[in-house]
């Protein structure tokens, strides 16, 4: 079968003839339909580390069950499924919990172990989720995404009214702002660099947008909110907007960060004396990944935006290219 191939001791993927992956009694094989190109994925095309084990990219997949596992009940072949990323031990005390996303032994598909840029993928069955009648292949690659805004988002109790800034108007953050509106029925400022971008957030529902190249969004905010967001939702990876998150939530507000930051520096003033509670929030759980299946089948967001570029596997390289150039808000491969 043909796979997009991760080789890290160079930059770049590159497509390969490989085997059709094999499966354990417990595990399905899913004939892959649909795949978006996620920011790790970019930053993994880019990466160069030497020693780690090549891997086939891709986690935000689709597809239909070609076969299962003697010991698998529940999904049958020809069912259209969808997969979760996290494949957790189901025996730590976090997997106990139903928190598999924090497992001791976590392994991620399309980021530890071969994912789905591929024909044929092969996944624990626990992972794979029904897709809705009413749900495309291709918004359902969407779930993973949308899952991970729906994790962020229940890490805090948003009431109806209450304002809402979501910095990064990325696939996340432009997910969470429809959540934020059209579930939560809250006000919603959006911050970011794009024009584009900003403009998808009003088509949303955003009430506000801020373009932070020509204005400073701590004063916007404070200015529109009358001293503060409630919640803040970080969805950028950087640390100037999580600084900007401390500066412009209210005195015992909530600040979510949604993306992964390593070594920043940041100025830790404002929490402390604000008494802000701040909140990580990495990947989702089943349940997480079953609401959002459950609210693209319901319509309640509108993927549209998300679903229009789509490259045969092949093509690879231009589809890469787009994403990386951020021409449009989402590549998805079609294997």
């Amino acid at each position: 079968m043909l796979a997009l191939v991760k080789d890290f001791s160079q930059r770049g993927v590159s497509l390969r003839e490989v085997p059709r992956p094999e499966f354990s009694p417990y595990e399905v094989t899913v004939r892959v339909q649909a795949v978006g190109i996620c920011g790790s994925d970019l930053r993994m095309f880019h990466e160069v580390k030497p020693g780690r084990k090549t891997i086939i990219l891709g986690h935000e997949l689709a597809g239909e069950i070609a076969d299962i596992g003697e010991k698998v009940h529940g999904v049958k072949p020809g069912d259209r499924v969808a997969t979760s990323i996290c494949i957790g031990c189901a025996s730590c005390r976090y997997c106990r919990k139903g928190y598999f996303n924090l497992c001791d032994k976590l392994e991620e598909i399309g980021v530890t172990i071969d994912g789905g840029m591929a024909e044929y993928v092969s996944v624990p069955a626990r992972n794979v989720h029904r897709i809705p009648k009413s749900v495309t292949l291709e918004e359902a690659t969407l779930a993973d995404p949308l899952a991970c805004s729906i994790r962020g988002l229940e890490m805090v109790s948003v009431q109806k009214d209450a304002w809402v800034t979501v910095l990064g108007p990325g696939t996340i953050g432009l997910l969470a702002v429809q959540i934020a509106k059209r579930v939560l029925r809250a006000r919603v400022i959006v911050t970011g660099t794009r024009e584009d971008r900003l403009a998808l957030a009003r088509q949303f529902g955003a009430d506000h947008v801020v373009d932070v190249n020509h204005e400073d969004p701590v004063r916007f905010i404070l200015d529109k909110t009358d001293g503060g967001a409630d919640f803040a939702f970080e969805a950028t990876g950087s640390g100037k907007a999580l600084e900007d998150a401390f500066f412009s939530t209210k005195r015992n507000g909530s600040i979510v960060a949604m993306t992964v930051h390593k070594q920043v520096q940041i100025n830790m003033e404002p929490v402390i004396r604000n008494e802000l509670k701040v909140y990580g929030s990495i990947c989702y759980n089943y349940k997480e990944f079953d609401q959002a299946l459950d609210l693209i089948g319901k319509k309640k967001v509108d993927l549209e935006p998300f679903t229009r570029h789509l490259f045969p596997l092949r093509e690879y390289d231009t589809a890469f290219a787009f994403a990386v150039s951020r021409q449009g808000i989402k590549a998805i491969l079609k294997p």
